[in-house]
């Protein structure tokens, strides 16, 4: 009995893997990539999520039980500029681990969705569970083509999917570009920010601890009454909010934040994340100081 991680050697991948591989759970990483890992527990195998065939074999081999699904291309921006890659990455390859799983009887599977199923919702709302989805970008519909499918195979197949509405996730390890990343970066570098406009614009950052921390609870929970749930971090901040925070962080930081909003991101309410405390054990232990705090150590050490 074991549980498989898809993109196991991705931000949230690894840190999830390391929380398993901890609590002394034998774990499956199911990448992509060629790599190495020789820790006790831990079983890497290189496939392709299209790989129907290669990915039951595996599942049947190790006697998978549970899986957590966090690979896909996992940038909004980007599947702007590479909507086919994006859907057939996000979309198609989520249907095949979903089938894989009903081929090779796995019942339970956690899927990694996004905030940006939701599109843009009126600021000072309160985001629960029933706001329905109207996606912005090809990625956001790919995200809610993750959660229908699961629905489906959890009512047909007897797959109980579970999926995870994930806000902003930051924290070591996070390459990718985003505005958090780019601002600290440019303060370790002495180099002015320069933003004209989007100060006002809200974010609901979770520390990807918390992220790897709620897929685990979400993959071991007996009977989660919802088949998609937020995950969030704590109280919602601005942009400029945010910049004050790191200027005391970094104070010779030289951040120039315009007013309004981000013309080219979605904007909404704070999360509610009660419905994941109540049914998966759920809440956030990583507050904004301490995870910025942590953010700009790791990006100091390897800048």
């Amino acid at each position: 009995m074991s549980t498989l991680v898809t993109g196991g050697r991705g931000f949230v991948g690894r840190h999830l893997v390391d929380q398993l591989i901890g609590l002394g759970e034998p774990v499956v990483s199911y990448n992509r990539d060629f790599a190495v890992d020789h820790r006790d527990g831990l079983v890497l195998v290189q496939g392709e999520l299209f790989d129907i065939p290669r990915l039951v074999q595996t599942l049947r081999d190790h006697e998978v039980t549970r899986i957590i699904h966090t690979a896909g291309q996992s940038h909004p921006g980007v599947s702007i500029e590479l909507p086919v890659t994006t859907f057939a990455a996000n979309a198609e390859g989520t249907f095949s681990v979903l089938e894989s799983a009903r081929m090779a009887g796995v019942t339970r599977v956690v899927n990694f969705s996004s905030e940006c199923a939701l599109g843009n919702v009126a600021p000072g709302t309160v985001v629960g569970e029933d706001v329905t989805p109207a996606p912005t970008t090809v990625y956001g519909v790919t995200k809610v083509t993750g959660e229908l499918l699961g629905a489906v195979y959890t009512s047909l197949y007897g797959v109980h999917v579970v999926s995870l509405r994930i806000t902003e996730v930051y924290g070591p390890g996070l390459w990718m570009p985003s505005l958090l990343g780019d601002m600290i970066r440019a303060a370790l570098k002495g180099e002015p920010f320069h933003l004209a406009e989007g100060g006002d614009h809200p974010f609901q950052f979770v520390h990807v601890e918390d992220v790897a921390t709620a897929a685990r609870l979400a993959s071991t929970a007996e009977s989660p009454a919802q088949p998609t749930y937020n995950v969030s971090g704590g109280r919602q901040v601005s942009v400029r909010e945010t910049a004050a925070m790191l200027q005391k962080l970094l104070p010779g930081a030289n951040f120039d934040i315009g007013p309004g909003l981000l013309p080219a991101w979605d904007h909404m309410g704070a999360f509610d994340v009660s419905a994941a405390e109540r049914d998966l054990g759920y809440r956030p232990q990583w507050d904004l100081e301490r995870g910025l705090r942590d953010q700009v150590d790791w990006l100091r050490s390897n800048a």
